[in-house]
């Protein structure tokens, strides 16, 4: 996918605005996930720069923060060898970043910027050089976690920044950086991609129709880069798997889509979040078919297994059960006990079914 292609008026404006020569101290790259945001902002540091994406992770102008355990960061940061595990598991990182921008990377499940990092940076940020510095922070909102020291940290580099330093912040939801280090950044608003766009990738995927995958990933380019791996047999077994575990249907169904999950959860974060969503818009078409409004997915047997649904539970609360998962994800990898945790949101979401 060419994020040219794909986000040409975001990226005219963006080249329009820089013809000026004025660059700003620092940006706020926000939107929704799956728009893109990653692959725009390497391609803005390409322009400001005038390096090549190869040749970002080995520049010394180049910074990036991500979220990340404190320990892995003390241990990285520690060590000067590039044949440390914290090096390779960093630049491994950071090279599925540069190159894979349309797949979901995480370093580790952390969901913290932690202070170490932010020192780091700090020790690095000020030597001299006649090159433009640019320092890119993954998942910005995460800056914020706890007592936000990571972000007035930060905070404080960037009303006094070096010279010739241009500070991109990455979010998916603007609400979630830290006011103050908002207005100190250019705000950049990339929007979820238009419909012949999508359109016209979708098309390439064999196994799914345009308008399910339109309806089912709300044009999220990452999950639809999923959907290449999949077919139509493992979205229908992944609800059925769920409502055979919440209805009770036996104790091998539980257990089975108790351990699935936590297996799909520990070998892959993003495996793990489209699986949920996968379930959420099914309950999202369970309520487009009784509210008798046309919306025609080009998938018989998911329309088939939605009308039963409906018809065996028609009592179904369907916002309760959206809630259900929803709260399930966001404490999941939280919980000391995930089983646990897996139990919880079946018992809860099997309540919504009457």
């Amino acid at each position: 996918m060419d994020i040219n292609i794909i986000q040409t008026k975001v990226l005219k404006k963006i080249e329009k605005s820089l013809q000026s020569g004025n660059i700003a101290n620092a940006y706020i790259f926000h939107g929704k996930p799956g728009s893109g945001k990653e692959a725009i902002v390497f391609e803005f540091v390409k322009k400001i720069t005038s390096l090549e994406k190869e040749e970002f992770l080995r520049n010394g102008n180049i910074f990036f923060l991500s979220p990340g355990k404190k320990e892995f960061f003390q241990k990285l940061f520690k060590s000067k060898s590039l044949d440390s595990n914290e090096y390779h598991t960093w630049t491994n990182f950071l090279r599925g970043k540069i190159y894979n921008n349309f797949e979901i990377q995480f370093l580790d499940e952390s969901k913290n910027i932690p202070v170490e990092a932010i020192k780091n940076l700090k020790d690095n940020l000020y030597f001299k050089s006649s090159k433009r510095k640019v320092v890119i922070i993954f998942n910005a909102e995460y800056l914020s976690f706890g007592s936000a020291e990571s972000a007035n940290m930060l905070l404080k580099v960037i009303e006094e920044p070096p010279a010739n330093t241009t500070f991109i912040l990455i979010a998916d939801s603007l609400n979630k950086v830290k006011d103050t280090i908002q207005s100190r950044c250019q705000k950049i608003s990339i929007p979820i991609i238009d419909d012949d766009a999508f359109l016209d990738i979708a098309k390439t995927n064999k196994n799914f129709s345009s308008n399910f995958l339109n309806f089912i990933t709300g044009k999220n380019l990452h999950d639809l880069k999923k959907f290449d791996l999949y077919n139509e047999d493992h979205v229908l077994n992944v609800i059925k798997d769920f409502f055979n575990a919440i209805r009770y249907k036996n104790a091998d169904s539980i257990s089975n889509f108790s351990d699935g999950i936590i297996k799909i959860y520990s070998t892959s974060k993003s495996d793990f979040f489209l699986n949920f969503l996968i379930i959420k818009n099914f309950i999202k078409y369970l309520i487009i078919l009784e509210s008798d409004t046309s919306y025609d997915v080009d998938f018989l047997e998911f329309d088939d297994l939605a009308k039963i649904i409906n018809k065996k539970y028609v009592n179904l609360d369907h916002m309760k059960l959206i809630n259900e998962i929803d709260n399930f994800i966001s404490s999941f990898d939280r919980n000391a006990s995930p089983n646990i945790s897996v139990m919880n949101m079946i018992i809860n979401s099997n309540k919504a079914l009457n």
